[in-house]
């Protein structure tokens, strides 16, 4: 069931795959769980995952690392986690940057790359009748109204914390819905995904460079450690439940997907403003509605940033297609189980 035949090279190459997956996870709109798919790991992932139990944590605090990867494909999951991690510190930062560069272009190139992910996936769907269809539309449904659902107001009780920690892991598990955005809607995206990780960046920082004037954030520190919590034991959750799913249910699951997918294909529209409490209007508004996150606009064909942002999805496009032709996967892919 598992690749136990790894070398060196092919973890390090694992290693950056979740990192690129833990990044998008990270960003609205963008499905962890889509990148894993594309790049070829989603089913072990799932599998091994759906091994783990309370006994695989005590494992690990344990430091036994071998009987946990002999009974769980444990360097594999390693790896994953460890990209995962490694990417909420580092590559997010970077993507920051580039979003504060060019907010256009980076979500340019994100909507090329889901768009090539829908051709993928419905090139994956072998069969096509009534009960197809019926699925990609409802598909379809949930995904357009999550895109233009308005968000809640923060909240930073613990038990909803640990309810958007079990929820949000659905971008890692699910292919196409994009955890950020869960907890965009649930309003505890900054929260978690920013304040709550900067506080624990700052304080290693702080505790390697011995700031003894320095004061740890124990109450977002807290926050993180539920939300940690709750994302752990969602992850077992939703990857048995999913994997089931998967073996009963394997072409309606695929259907759903897609169309979910193209649904949410609004959230990541590149033209777009972020704006809080504020009623926004220009003359090219697709939808002038109030939002504590971004308004949707038309390109203005007047200007040339619409024709570079036009260059950068068609390179997006040809990015996940090429490695799609290029890279073998399909006992991988769990659309082609």
């Amino acid at each position: 069931m598992f690749n136990n035949n790894r070398n060196k090279k092919d973890y390090i190459f694992l290693f950056l795959k979740a990192v690129f997956m833990g990044t998008a996870n990270k960003l609205p709109g963008i499905s962890g769980g889509l990148v894993a798919l594309l790049t070829g790991f989603y089913h072990e992932m799932i599998e091994s995952l759906k091994t783990l139990n309370f006994k695989s944590f005590i494992m690990i605090i344990k430091g036994d690392f071998n009987e946990f990867s002999s009974k769980h494909n444990g360097y594999f999951i390693l790896t994953i986690l460890s990209g995962i991690i490694v990417s909420y510190f580092t590559t997010s930062k970077v993507l920051d940057y580039f979003f504060k560069q060019s907010e256009l272009y980076v979500w340019s190139i994100f909507y090329g790359m889901i768009i090539a992910s829908i051709i993928i996936l419905l090139k994956n769907n072998k069969k096509w009748n009534l009960k197809s269809i019926v699925f990609l539309i409802l598909g379809f449904s949930i995904g357009f109204l999550l895109s233009i659902t308005n968000p809640v107001n923060e909240n930073q009780n613990l038990i909803f914390v640990f309810f958007c920690g079990f929820v949000s892991v659905c971008g890692m598990i699910v292919p196409g819905i994009s955890g950020s955005f869960l907890l965009i809607l649930l309003g505890n995206y900054k929260l978690l995904l920013i304040d709550s990780v900067n506080a624990l960046f700052d304080s290693f920082y702080n505790l390697i460079n011995l700031n003894s004037t320095f004061q740890h954030d124990f109450s977002l520190l807290q926050i993180l450690f539920v939300f940690t919590l709750g994302s752990l034991i969602g992850l077992i959750v939703l990857s048995n439940m999913l994997s089931v799913l998967i073996k009963k249910h394997k072409e309606k699951i695929n259907q759903m997907i897609t169309g979910f997918v193209t649904g949410s294909l609004f959230i990541v529209w590149p033209w777009k403003m972020m704006f809080s409490n504020t009623m926004v209007k220009t003359e090219s508004l697709i939808d002038p509605i109030s939002s504590n996150v971004y308004l949707k606009y038309s390109p203005q064909f007047t200007e040339s940033s619409t024709y570079i942002a036009f260059l950068w999805i068609l390179i997006g496009l040809f990015i996940v297609l090429y490695l799609e032709k290029n890279v073998s996967r399909a006992k991988n892919i769990w659309t082609n189980w």
